[in-house]
Parts: C-alpha cells; structure tokens; sequence
C-alpha cells in the first residue's frame, strides 16, 4: 500500500511540474530578436530583425507590418509547397529568434529507382492483402478449413478481385479515359500516358465494390470445385477485405484522391473560411495529426475541376472511412466469438456495415462516380451501397432460416 501512495505522489508531483514548465514557456523574452525565413534545403530567403521594442527592419530598412517573402519556395520532387511554420498573422506574436520553414505535402512515392517508382497506393494496397491473408490462415485453424485452401483460393481470387475493381472504375468513368482507341485501352488497363511507357504504369483508379463482388463470384466457383463450405470462406474473406479497405484507404490519402469537399465549404463560389481557418479546423477542432493537415492541402483542379474547384485544404475522407473500418473489423473480431453467430454472418455484417460507411462518405466525397437511367443521374456508390445494405440484412435471414445450427459453436477457441 505505501508503494502505490508513492507512486501516485510521484505521479501527482510530475504532473504538477509539467504543468509549471508549461507556465515558464509563456515568458516574454527580452531584448532583440531575429526572424529567419529559409527555403527546403536551409538556405536563408528573408530576414527580418527586431530590437525587441516592436521596430523591425528587413536589410536594415524599416518596416512596419511583417509579411511573409514575397516568393514562395519551389516544389521539391512531387512535394509542394502549402505553407510556412508561422502563418503571417502569428509573426508579430514572435518575440525570440525563430527560423520559419516551408511546408510541403508528402511525396507519393516509397521508393524510386531510375526512373520506375513504386507508389504507396500499390504498397498499402498489397499490405493490406497480405495482413488479410495473415488473419485469414489463422481463423481457418479454429473453423475446421486447411490452410492451403485459403492460401490457394487467395492466389486465385485476388487477381481476379483487382481486375473487377479497374473494370468498375473504367465503367462508371469510361468519358474520362480520352485519345484515340489505342491510347484510351492503354489507358484503361494502367498506362496514364496512353502509351506503352511502363515508368506511367499503375492502376491509380480502383473501386472496392467492382473487388466485393467480383471476390465473392469468386469464392462461390472456388468452394463449389473444392467442396468446402462457402460461407466459412466468405467470413474470412469479409474480415479480410475490411482490413485491407483500412490499409489501403492510406494509399488514397498519399495520392491525394477520395477525398472531401473544401473544409468549410463555399458560398457562390468563394471560400468561407480562409487557409489559415480551414488549417486550425482539421488540426485544433479535430485534433487531426499535423501530417494528415498538412497533405490535405490540395492544388486547384489536381485531380479534377469538379473535385478540386479551389486549393486550400480537404477534408480527409480516407481517414474517416479508414478509422470506421477499423472500428467495423473490431466488431467483427468479437462476433466471431459469439458461439450464436452464424457462418456467413460476419459478412452480412460487412456488407451493411461498409454500405453505411460508404453512404456517410458519399455525402462528403467531391469525386463521386456516377451513370444515368431514365435520364436521372445516379450515384453508383450510393445505389451500390444500399444494395449491399439490403443483401446484407437478406443474407442474415436466409442463413438463420436454412442454416440452423451452423454457428461459431463449433469453431475453436479464437486466436485473438
């Protein structure tokens, strides 16, 4: 008892004495100050020289209101430049010496050699799969399954998954794949450049319900040849396809793509909240990492006129959607050890917990794909998504109607 008093003096004590190094902090400094402005490499830009009375020169002129210098730093790479350390507004608030630097959003690329670059679209994409087929080896041992069926469905049905996700996106945006016939097939199947140049080559546009339904096509075929149980398959496949959903949604955000709309939104076409304002929101109202701001920071008409009208900062739809689905791929890990839990079950659960993650996205996403029926525009993951939710809410009660006693009962004691 006495040690758990101290401790919890220490601990009060060491609280107490952050709280009072965060009181010295607030101290106005004394006496001159230098504010330095340097570019990405150190080099110094802009000096501005104060002798701590609120005079300031700049190469000993006078001036009366700071500015930031007039000529922003070059974009490094594919990083470019959003901002400075300190807004301009904060500059007379300065009251030490302070080196202020650019900031950049984050360069898309993991690793480049020659002049072929492996992005981090493809690397989160394939971690993702590999973590889903990690997860996946481990529940086939509790569920009575052999292990080389998933590993042997998964080499099988993966490749075919990617196709029916480009081909779900070249459908729904065949009018922006333009050129000649020969430069629009490039195109489509991952040639950017419309030509056979391999350094422009990546499947940049997927979408997860071409892979959802193609994967599931998929598993009905590979367990009718093997004789195996579907529906044992099909959990594994939506534990699987939640937690690569997860991963991947981060190769979006290095992209700068699947994202929101203008953080404030606009009013007849003018911003309502300025850079600065649109910064403070995501990172001090949401307490988002200074990272995810910072990359969030988008060029007018990057990807598209219509998903990007204006360059300030978007909100980060992939993190949204990636934290909901670890949440939903939590849930689904306890399900599973819920013995009343029917096969199957898990991914009716993914199918209505996905549709209403999407259809929340949807309402924020600017880069919607879309078709026409009857002359009315139709949003094709919106329709998609409620279609998953009613399959989903069906696939439950067929299974608890035809399926009785085909429960996670008979599976063993969870892994995790």
């Amino acid at each position: 008892m006495k040690i758990i008093k101290r401790l919890i003096f220490i601990g009060i004590l060491g609280f107490l004495s952050l709280g009072l190094l965060g009181c010295a902090g607030d101290e106005q400094a004394e006496g001159p100050f230098t504010i330095t402005y340097v570019d990405y490499y150190g080099e110094v830009i802009k000096v501005i020289e104060s002798d701590g009375e609120g005079n300031y020169t700049v190469n000993g002129d006078p001036v009366i209101d700071l500015e930031e210098p007039e000529d922003k730093p070059s974009n490094v790479g594919k990083k470019y430049f959003t901002r400075w350390s300190v807004w301009e507004s904060e500059l007379e608030d300065i009251n030490k010496d302070t080196t202020i630097k650019p900031v950049y959003t984050l360069d898309n690329r993991l690793i480049t050699i020659g002049s072929t670059s492996i992005y981090f679209y493809a690397f989160f994409i394939m971690t993702g799969m590999f973590v889903a087929l990690a997860i996946g080896v481990k529940e086939t041992k509790r569920i009575g399954l052999e292990k080389d069926d998933l590993i042997d469905g998964f080499l099988w049905i993966v490749p075919f998954a990617i196709i029916g996700a480009r081909l779900w996106f070249v459908i729904n945006e065949f009018d922006e794949f333009t050129g000649t016939t020969g430069e629009r097939i490039l195109k489509m199947i991952g040639f950017s450049s419309g030509t056979l140049d391999f350094g422009s080559f990546g499947l940049a546009g997927l979408a997860i319900h071409g892979a959802v339904i193609v994967a599931i096509i998929g598993a009905f075929i590979y367990t009718k040849k093997k004789k195996i149980d579907l529906f044992k398959i099909l959990d594994i496949v939506a534990i699987g396809f939640i937690i690569a959903q997860a991963f991947g949604r981060w190769g979006n955000f290095f992209n700068q793509e699947a994202h929101g709309g203008i953080v404030g939104g606009a009013t007849n076409g003018v911003m309502n909240l300025s850079i600065q304002e649109q910064f403070n929101y995501l990172r001090y109202n949401l307490h988002l990492p200074e990272f995810i701001v910072n990359n969030m920071y988008i060029l007018k008409g990057l990807n598209f006129s219509y998903t990007e009208p204006f360059t300030g900062y978007y909100h980060p739809t992939f993190f949204y959607e990636s934290s909901l689905n670890i949440i939903g791929f939590g849930i689904m890990l306890v399900l599973r050890r819920w013995k009343k839990v029917h096969f199957g079950e898990l991914l009716s659960f993914y199918l209505v917990w996905y549709g209403g993650v999407r259809l929340l996205m949807e309402t924020m996403r600017t880069d919607p794909l879309t078709f026409e029926l009857f002359g009315t525009t139709f949003k094709t993951p919106v329709v998609t998504s409620v279609v998953m939710i009613i399959a989903g809410i069906l696939l439950s009660i067929y299974i608890r109607t035809k399926r009785k006693g085909m429960d996670y009962s008979q599976a063993k004691n969870p892994w995790f």
